[in-house]
Formats: structure tokens, C-alpha cells, sequence
């Protein structure tokens, strides 16, 4: 496999989008630039780097995938891709559709043939499953994390609050948290409640409503954040300096969300809480409460109900209370 697809120089793949001779440009490039969001985009370039890796185990950084000429990509290297890389059933597949992207896009190139591509598109993915990953939240450790903000009477610590609120109420996704804009919020005075449209996966967008304690904690960081005139625009959540200043122009990247929330975990006392918990938590307790699961769909911004119905943590739940009934005659240590 080494010797039919090895890495060239990364300036080969250095090529504008637009370009009156089709056979220069990086496939990978083309498909990445097809996919509708930065967040789709950043999950494609991790699988395209994992193939890079296996295909030339020399390159690093989160640009070697450029160091491959994917033009090269045949059925026979696709299949051997896929025997080295490892991971659960969703990884690889989700690597195997990505390589079938950049398949297809050498195709719409002019660089790989219809046969081939036909070839490519017919491979199989894993048909395997693995345990759910990640877990519910209960409302116990939601308060925990919420009153370390709420302690914290800096900026911060009320547009951490809001941001976890509107996590555990809403189910967005970190990344859309993350996006939201300021001119996207509109507020329904007559129901004390706020409305918001943000775009996620797949570039579809949709509208989340945040009522209740939510819009209660997101009152209070909007009163920092818009005090400053002229600050009716930007992020909606934005950087706060170590000494307090509100930073309203520069939003928080995906990777500072994450390190806010293991901040407020240390300060709570909670801990294995990731930012897709919070969505998990939201589906199931819409289900909880009654919510239809085509409705739970909508509020997460799933396509299918079918997604939506693996984030449903209650299942766990059943088990563990089932399993709590059953005790064995056990005294410690004679």
C-alpha cells in the first residue's frame, strides 16, 4: 500500500478551489471545503489524518493529511486503510465515509475513474456496536456545577452559567454554544423567554428556546455582556479576561468551553463530565418527562428519531436500579 499511495510535498495540495485544470487540485481539499460546517469539517480532517497516518506513519500534525496525494485513492488502498485503522464500529465508518468523500471528489476531479469509484463506494463498513458512551447527568451534579459558578462573581462565572444552563436545558452542542451570536437572540418579552438560531451539523439550522432558570442565568450574563455601548453583536459568549474585563469581540473557541467546564468540575467536586453529557441528559429527560421523541429530534437537531433515541440514558438507569436489588451475604474481612 506504502508504495502506491506515499507523501508528497504538502504544496501539492496548497491549490485554490477554483482552478481551470481540475487534475491539480487536492481532492481532500475539495471535499472538506463541500462539507457544510467548521465542526463537520474538523471531525473529516481527524479521520483524514488517521489514514495519513497509516499511510505514511512518518507524518504528524494536524495538517499531514495534506502530505497524501488522495488523487491515488483506489478500492485496493481503501481496504487496506481500513484493515490498519482502529477504533470503534462509528470511527471507522465514519473514516470509511470520509474516504469515500475524497473518493468522490477525485471523481467529480476528473482523477479517478467511474469504475473505481463504484469500486470504493461498494466496501462495507463495520456492522459491529459498542456499550453507549458517556452518561447521564443527574440533577444533583447540574446544581453542583452550577453553584460553583454562581460562587465565582467575576464575569465568568455567570457566562459559565448561562453556557451550562443553556447545555443541560437545550442539548446544543458544545460547538453551537460555542458559535452562538449575539444579533441571532431575540427575546419574547410577554413569555420572560429568549429564542436563538444557530447552525449545527450538516449545516442545518434550527431554533432552541430557552425558557425558565435558563433564561433567568443567561438575563444575568447578557447584562454584563451588552453593558459596554455599542455591544449589540459578536459572540454571545465571549472571552473574559483573569482581571474581569469583558472581552465582548472575540468569541471562545471550542477548546476553551472545553477547559471551562473541567474548571467548574474541579470546583464542584464532579467529575467524567463532558459537554455531549449534557446533551445526553436532555434527551433523556424530555423522555422523561413526556416529550415525544420526534419532538427530542427536533430540540437536538437530529435527522432521524433513531439518533436521537441513543442518547436515551434512562435504559441505564433501569439497570442500575434493577441491579441494586440483588445483594450477596457479604460481612468484609474476618
Amino acid at each position: 500500500m506504502h508504495s502506491e499511495i506515499v507523501a508528497v510535498s504538502a504544496q501539492t495540495a496548497d491549490v485554490a478551489l477554483i482552478d481551470n485544470d481540475p487534475s491539480r487540485l487536492n481532492p481532500a481539499e475539495v471535499y472538506l471545503a463541500s462539507l457544510g460546517n467548521s465542526l463537520s469539517r474538523r471531525s473529516m480532517v481527524t479521520s483524514l489524518n488517521r489514514a495519513a497516518k497509516v499511510i505514511s506513519p512518518e507524518v504528524s500534525g494536524v495538517e499531514s493529511w495534506r502530505a497524501v496525494p488522495w488523487n491515488r485513492l483506489t478500492a485496493a488502498s481503501v481496504r487496506a486503510i481500513m484493515a490498519k485503522l482502529t477504533g470503534s464500529p462509528a470511527t471507522r465508518n465514519k473514516d470509511l465515509a470520509c474516504l469515500k468523500g475524497v473518493a468522490r471528489s477525485a471523481w467529480e476531479l476528473r482523477q479517478c475513474g467511474t469504475e473505481e469509484l463504484l469500486r470504493i463506494k461498494s466496501i462495507k463498513g463495520d456492522i459491529g456496536s459498542r456499550e453507549l458512551a458517556g452518561r447521564f447527568v443527574p440533577a444533583g451534579e447540574v446544581s453542583a456545577l452550577l453553584t460553583a459558578c454562581s460562587q465565582d462573581k467575576s464575569a465568568a462565572g455567570a457566562r459559565d452559567a448561562a453556557m451550562l444552563a443553556i447545555a443541560f436545558t437545550t442539548g446544543a452542542r458544545r460547538a453551537e454554544i460555542a458559535s452562538m451570536r449575539l444579533e441571532s437572540l431575540e427575546r419574547v418579552e410577554d413569555e420572560g423567554r429568549y429564542e436563538i438560531r444557530i447552525v449545527g451539523k450538516r449545516n442545518s439550522e434550527r431554533r432552541i428556546f430557552i425558557t425558565g432558570n435558563t433564561a433567568r442565568a443567561l438575563a444575568d450574563w447578557l447584562a454584563i455582556r451588552v453593558f459596554a455601548p455599542g455591544c449589540n453583536s459578536g459572540p454571545l459568549f465571549c472571552v473574559v479576561r483573569k482581571g474581569g474585563a469583558v472581552m465582548p469581540e472575540y468569541g471562545l473557541s471550542t477548546t476553551a468551553v472545553h477547559k471551562l467546564l473541567l474548571k467548574r468540575c474541579r470546583e464542584a467536586g464532579v467529575s467524567n463530565v463532558r459537554w455531549h453529557d449534557a446533551r445526553r441528559s436532555t434527551a433523556s429527560n424530555l423522555l422523561d418527562a413526556g416529550a415525544d421523541l420526534s419532538v427530542v429530534a427536533g430540540i437536538l437537531g437530529h435527522k432521524s428519531v433513531t439518533t436521537s433515541a441513543r442518547y436515551d440514558r434512562r435504559g441505564e438507569r433501569a439497570k442500575v436500579k434493577a441491579s441494586e436489588l440483588l445483594s450477596v451475604p457479604y460481612y468484609g474481612r474476618l
